[in-house]
């Protein structure tokens, strides 16, 4: 097993959920890349888009991935965090990364009237589908590719804990 595990994907795809589970299982640690910059920024990622914008919170996104450290770590990310080829190159250099994939319908379906999301805000579905089509090829080029669409948590799980140890 790598000592670090990035797990991306577009938002509702279960990164944070599916990373804490995870870690339990397989006895890792876990941190959040956006957890990460709302301690050391002091405030919510709303927040820093609002008052920072996104190209401020990108480059938070790069200096987390810099500085999170230690071993047997899950590293769960944002969904924009693959944008940049720098991170790409970061998480690629530092350990395995692994996509979990879900069409956009069943994003759009767990997404239902979450506030918490600044790139959901006011966006129309079209705008939204467009986002997630930009991202989709460098969301593929993870080591590891998991559907999650109707499959519960401790099934995705197992699947990863068997991909991992193989």
């Amino acid at each position: 097993m790598s000592h670090h595990y990035y797990i991306t994907g577009f938002m509702g795809s279960g990164k944070t959920t599916i990373g804490q589970a995870l870690a339990e299982k397989i006895g890792y640690r876990v941190i959040d890349t956006d957890q990460w910059i709302e301690s050391k920024e002091h405030m919510s990622i709303s927040e820093i888009f609002e008052k920072k914008g996104e190209a401020y919170f990108r480059e938070l996104e790069t200096q987390a991935l810099k500085e999170i450290r230690g071993e047997r770590t899950i590293i769960t990310t944002g969904g924009g965090i693959v944008k940049k080829d720098r991170n790409r190159e970061i998480m690629s250099s530092q350990g395995k990364v692994i996509y979990l994939q879900a069409d956009l319908d069943e994003l759009l379906r767990r997404l239902e009237g979450d506030e918490t999301r600044p790139l959901l805000q006011q966006q129309e579905k079209d705008k939204v589908q467009k986002l997630y089509e930009s991202r989709l090829d460098l969301y593929e080029q993870a080591d590891i590719i998991v559907n999650t669409v109707g499959k519960a948590v401790l099934d995705i799980v197992r699947e990863l804990e068997l991909i991992l140890k193989s």
